[in-house]
């Protein structure tokens, strides 16, 4: 698995388990897209392979045979909080944005919807 990210992410992506590239060619046989990179990430597959995204209803226009989903979660708050208290712990590597007060909420979610964040916002009441 090969992380694409710039050059100061290196790390943080290496943390993660992954090899490392600041420089994507393509040809690659699928791509997970977490930074709803959509159409620009979908042109770095082969033909036939595979792209992922992180948000239903927000998919690439299939093309060139490359599979298109997105992951479909569901609220399991034993788990998030299980993952919450890792992360606080520093057990789980994480990227945070931006940590808003409640009354941001909107505001975080239409930036959140632009993509292109390098990391998520933390909502707090």
């Amino acid at each position: 698995m090969t992380g694409l990210a710039r050059a100061g992410d290196e790390e943080f992506v290496r943390g993660l388990g992954a090899d490392f590239t600041a420089h994507a060619e393509p040809e690659w046989d699928a791509a997970v897209d977490p930074a709803q990179l959509n159409d620009q990430a979908v042109k770095l597959v082969r033909d036939g392979g595979s792209y992922v995204g992180l948000r239903p209803g927000l998919e690439p226009p299939t093309e060139r045979g490359i599979s298109v989903t997105s992951v479909v979660t569901a609220s399991d708050r034993t788990r998030l909080a299980d993952l919450l208290t890792r992360a606080a712990a520093g057990d789980l590597p994480t990227r945070v944005h931006a940590v808003v007060p409640l009354d941001q909420a909107a505001e975080a979610h239409r930036a959140s919807a632009g993509g292109g964040l390098r990391g998520r916002y933390i909502i707090c009441p």
